[in-house]
């Protein structure tokens, strides 16, 4: 039996433009999958890279990263 992981309800995401990080709240994720968060009002999305082990999107011709929300916990 797979244990169910809990995530935390922020994350940092950063913007590669300008050097600037923010938390942002947390609007729906899929682990390795997609990651949707809400920054000053405007939701971003985010698709998971294989290969850099995090989360990119884009908006408004900014590109933003992130790592996605840490786990905060596990039940069986």
């Amino acid at each position: 039996m797979r244990s169910q992981l809990y995530y935390a309800t922020e994350t940092l995401v950063e913007c590669t433009d300008n050097g600037k990080s923010i938390m942002a709240h947390v609007d729906r994720f899929e682990a390795e999958k997609y990651l949707a968060v809400i920054m000053n009002t405007v939701k971003v999305s985010l698709q998971y890279n294989k290969a850099f082990d995090h989360y990119v999107g884009s908006m408004g011709g900014l590109e933003f990263l992130s790592k996605g929300p840490k786990v905060i916990g596990s039940h069986r």
